[in-house]
């Protein structure tokens, strides 16, 4: 196993903090400049997503360096892995803890599932348990299991958290 995945998961806590901030200076602003709800959830909705965008790329950019010093192979679950504790963290802040542990619940269930397929997959008649499984990491690797267990949850938090943080009262103190 190598470390850069682990190394740029670390450094990526500053842009993290950064990105974070940034939203909250803006979700504030606009929320002081608006003039009616709607006008500022639609106003919020793009500001998330450009947000998550923005941590996601300097998150590659930092996996990447990470893995020129640390060759590694595990880039895309790393990404998701990031992009998933970021937006659990958004969620926290902006008072949804709730939602943050549901999805980060989701993403650690489907992880555990996965070996648990394999090894029903071995009692007798219940090899089709294990297909599913084994196809995806004989097409993608052993990194397709957990980078598809963070994409599915962070695609979730996604939906959740654009609704949730478009609100004014994610926003108020």
């Amino acid at each position: 196993m190598s470390a850069a995945p682990l190394v740029g998961l670390a450094l990526a806590v500053a842009p993290a903090a950064g990105c974070a901030r940034l939203f909250s200076v803006q979700a504030r602003r606009r929320l002081d400049g608006s003039r009616g709800l709607e006008e500022f959830a639609s106003g919020m909705r793009p500001l998330l997503l450009g947000v998550v965008a923005l941590y996601v790329a300097a998150l590659g950019a930092l996996l990447v360096l990470a893995g020129l010093v640390f060759p590694h192979q595990a880039l895309v679950p790393a990404v998701a892995l990031g992009a998933l504790l970021f937006l659990a963290r958004l969620l926290i802040v902006h008072g949804y803890p709730a939602s943050a542990s549901a999805g980060l619940a989701v993403a650690c269930g489907a992880e555990a599932l996965a070996p648990a397929l394999l090894l029903a997959g071995r009692l007798p008649g219940c090899e089709v348990l294990a297909r599913p499984v084994e196809a995806a990491v004989g097409a993608w690797g052993a990194g397709a299991l957990p980078a598809i267990a963070c994409s599915a949850a962070v695609l979730g938090l996604l939906v959740h958290a654009t609704a949730a943080l478009s609100r004014a009262s994610a926003h108020t103190v």
